[in-house]
């Protein structure tokens, strides 16, 4: 494990800074990671026509950023959907059930003393959803509101996106901001005493390393929102992009109004950036569809996704945690 350790932080550090992968070298990090931990069973996956995998990631390889790896010909969330979990045993694997509920969107574009998230407003605007969607910006965004309204059955689906906090030492000094205040993640234990008849279907963190933790919180917030009572949750193992991070779950949850499973959604996102469908023109982020997911981008921002978002950095982080559909 000691060699794929250094591969995993060599990794990451071609992330970050948004590096070349040199995928067609065979000892590259996204090579040698994907020959390790995917290449052992890649023939059995192709010999049964597997096309969903639900990943048991162990302790240590939960921040393994599995859409990234590669094989030598495509990458593995291009391939594959995917989830990852900390135990098959706790992960419900059963077909969904019936309607899936109205969504609540909850997000915080000003802070005292953090950078603002200028799209997050328009993120949550563009939040799509059959049975309706209730949104809450700013100081409308409450500890109380989220809380009480998470408790209610109607409620499928939960989306917030704002800055978060992740601590060592457990849900206790994990937060999410909201617009009045940090709310400690401790506090969702009561969404899960509340919902055990007719739990969350997904739980949607739109802010940075929200997929990953400590040992005292295995998988991060995502991960503590599946001990909240969510089928399924979505976070991010670094800290990434917002313009990125925004345009690609718009995109995924017009998806999931199409009708696809979370990890389908999730993939499809994945191999329309990859391909060109998801992009920038002028100021505006373009969806598969032609729509627009994001517009009057500033300058800078424009600048920031000049190159284009193909590369892993702006979309290998974004995981999808607990059932996959």
């Amino acid at each position: 494990m000691r060699g794929e350790s250094k591969q995993l932080q060599a990794f990451y550090r071609q992330l970050a800074r948004q590096e070349p992968l040199q995928t067609s070298d065979p000892d590259a990090p996204a090579r040698r990671l994907y020959d390790a931990l995917i290449g052992p069973i890649a023939p059995m996956l192709t010999e049964q026509g597997v096309t969903t995998l639900v990943i048991a990631a162990e302790r240590g390889l939960q921040a393994v950023p599995f859409a990234a790896l590669h094989s030598g010909t495509s990458y593995f969330g291009e391939t594959y959907a995917f989830s990852v979990t900390q135990s098959l045993q706790l992960t419900s694997l059963g077909p969904p059930t019936g309607a899936q509920g109205r969504m609540l969107a909850a997000g915080a574009s000003t802070f005292p003393e953090l950078a603002p998230l200028p799209l997050v407003e328009q993120e949550l605007q563009r939040m799509n959803n059959d049975a309706g969607v209730d949104r809450f910006l700013n100081n409308e965004f409450t500890a109380d509101v989220l809380l009480d309204m998470a408790l209610q059955n109607e409620y499928g689906y939960v989306h917030i996106a704002t800055h978060a906090e992740f601590l060592p030492g457990g849900p206790q000094n994990a937060r999410i901001y909201a617009g009045t205040g940090a709310i400690p993640m401790s506090r969702f234990s009561d969404v899960r005493q509340g919902r055990q008849e007719k739990p969350i279907n997904l739980f949607s963190l739109s802010a940075c390393r929200t997929a990953v933790g400590d040992g005292d919180s295995e998988l991060g917030f995502a991960g503590l929102a599946l001990q909240a009572g969510a089928k399924s949750a979505a976070g991010s193992l670094w800290y990434v992009d917002d313009i990125a991070t925004s345009a690609f779950f718009v995109q995924f949850y017009r998806y999931l109004g199409q009708g696809l499973p979370k990890a389908e959604a999730m993939q499809h996102v994945r191999v329309d950036i990859l391909d060109g469908r998801i992009r920038q023109d002028g100021d505006t982020i373009i969806g598969a569809d032609d729509a627009p997911l994001l517009t009057n981008l500033t300058r800078g921002q424009q600048r920031r996704v000049s190159t284009g978002l193909s590369h892993p950095f702006f979309w290998g982080g974004i995981e999808l945690l607990g059932v996959p559909w």
